[in-house]
């Protein structure tokens, strides 16, 4: 995830950034608007467990 200092951000899979950009030109994650700077980046761990699974167990819930 990156952060700009006038409020945008950007957040991007590691598998959607391409390794290679044209004649050694580089990646551009971001495009930055006139005078603004990068604030922030920050690593987001995705959870393995899939909350849409359907495996919703509520221990406060009974079955009757």
């Amino acid at each position: 995830m990156l952060i700009t200092d006038k409020g945008v951000l950007v957040r991007t899979r590691v598998s959607e950034i391409r390794e290679l950009g044209r004649a050694t030109q580089g990646v551009t994650l971001i495009a930055l608007d006139n005078g603004a700077k990068l604030s922030g980046l920050q690593r987001i761990v995705e959870n393995d467990a899939n909350p849409d699974s359907g495996d919703d167990t509520n221990p406060e819930s009974t079955e009757e």
